[in-house]
């Protein structure tokens, strides 16, 4: 339901206002878009980037085929992820994880009783890890600043397709009202000077 329109001086007052604070608004949103935009861009460029650094390191672990399915029962011990680390940062008013890095549990072997490669094996399992879980926090942000993006477009669309131009009708309506108003007014009192000379003229004859 719209809101009502008061033909009045201060529902004109109220309307500027209004209108005032809509375009300071504006500036502010756009900025934000813009920010959200360039970070979006950032991440997507991010997640490319680590699809194909696991993706190369993958292939490198497949390159060492029998080794790897030899030493792959003892490898599992080393591969147990004990914690994984995160940053915050505010980005465009938003609270947004990073990653950090992956902590493993450590039990421990001897170099002595480790079959040939297995520290390089092992280095290059976790370096694959670690970018799977940096990719899930970058998939994580891009659905953030996706949502927030599409969020503040929306609230600009609003402004500048809706609310803004529906301040600039009212107030043209109203001022509008006012000057017919005013010119009504001035009529009347033109109308009643010229009765009120009138009636002195006839009563002094």
């Amino acid at each position: 339901m719209q809101e009502r329109i008061r033909l009045n001086k201060i529902s004109l007052r109220e309307q500027k206002q209004r209108m005032a604070m809509y375009r300071r608004f504006l500036p502010v949103l756009e900025a934000k878009k813009q920010q959200l935009l360039m970070q979006l861009s950032l991440v997507r460029k991010e997640i490319g980037l680590q699809k194909v650094r696991m993706e190369v390191v993958i292939k490198e672990i497949g390159s060492w085929g029998g080794i790897y399915r030899m030493i792959e029962a003892t490898l599992r011990y080393h591969l147990v992820i004990r914690e994984v680390k995160y940053l915050y940062r505010n980005i465009a008013g938003l609270r947004i994880r990073e990653f950090r890095e992956v902590v493993f549990d450590e039990p421990g072997y001897s170099l002595f009783m480790a079959p040939y490669s297995f520290d390089n094996i092992l280095l290059k399992t976790r370096e694959a890890i670690s970018s799977r879980e940096m990719i899930k926090v970058l998939v994580e942000q891009e659905r953030i600043l996706e949502k927030e993006f599409r969020k503040t477009s929306q609230r600009i669309n609003l402004y500048e397709q809706r609310l803004i131009p529906r301040c600039v009708e009212v107030i043209r309506k109203i001022e509008v009202h006012l000057q017919d108003q005013q010119a009504a007014a001035v009529g009347v009192a033109k109308v009643a000077k010229r009765l009120s000379e009138e009636s002195s003229y006839y009563a002094e004859t």
